[in-house]
């Protein structure tokens, strides 16, 4: 009996090194793996619409990356084709946290589930006003619904579903419809 301990000892002795070394390397690899989160609440369509005080349909025209304070914003201005609720303007113009700048050094900051634009790219905006009194995008990713293109025609995305622009703003001015509106007029 004691030999087959001394056997399991022996080789405990041995695993141990190499235990050591592959928690190492582990811990090294975990380490330099950013840790990147943000929780965005899941809405829907409905308490999207409620949100907003301004959606439109628009192509994006000009996008502007600056500093404001120790944080990069980029500013993203839409030519308007259809406005569904706010003011109607041929021109609108955003803000979303991150972007790129080149000076003073070049320098990207990037906020997980925030949409990224491209001049020319075609969506629905949900917007509301922001701390500083801009406006941005409603529920970061969540505010913003592409407009895409195939064989079949344009369509968007919304809830899972395939849906044509005319189907998916029928859907927004049902939500409208169902909202209270405040004495002033305005859409509460």
């Amino acid at each position: 009996m004691y030999p087959r301990v001394r056997e399991a000892s022996a080789w405990h002795g041995r695993k141990g090194p190499w235990a050591a070394v592959l928690l190492i390397l582990t811990s090294l690899c975990l380490a330099s793996v950013p840790a990147l989160a943000t929780t965005v609440k899941r809405l829907g369509l409905k308490e999207i619409v409620g949100a907003s005080d301004t959606i439109v349909q628009g192509r994006v025209e000009s996008i502007r990356s600056f500093w404001q304070g120790r944080q990069i914003c980029t500013e993203v201005t839409l030519g308007v084709s259809r406005a569904l609720k706010g003011p109607r303007a041929l021109r609108l113009t955003f803000l979303q946290v991150g972007g790129r700048v080149d000076s003073p050094v070049p320098l990207e900051m990037t906020v997980p589930g925030a949409p990224i634009y491209r001049v020319g790219d075609e969506a629905y905006f949900f917007l509301q006003p922001g701390r500083s009194g801009d406006r941005i995008v409603v529920g970061l990713f969540q505010g913003h619904v592409p407009v895409r293109r195939d064989a079949q025609g344009d369509f968007v995305v919304s809830g899972g579903s395939r849906k044509s622009p005319a189907q998916f703003e029928e859907e927004i001015r049902r939500h409208m419809a169902g909202q209270k509106q405040d004495p002033s007029g305005g859409i509460r």
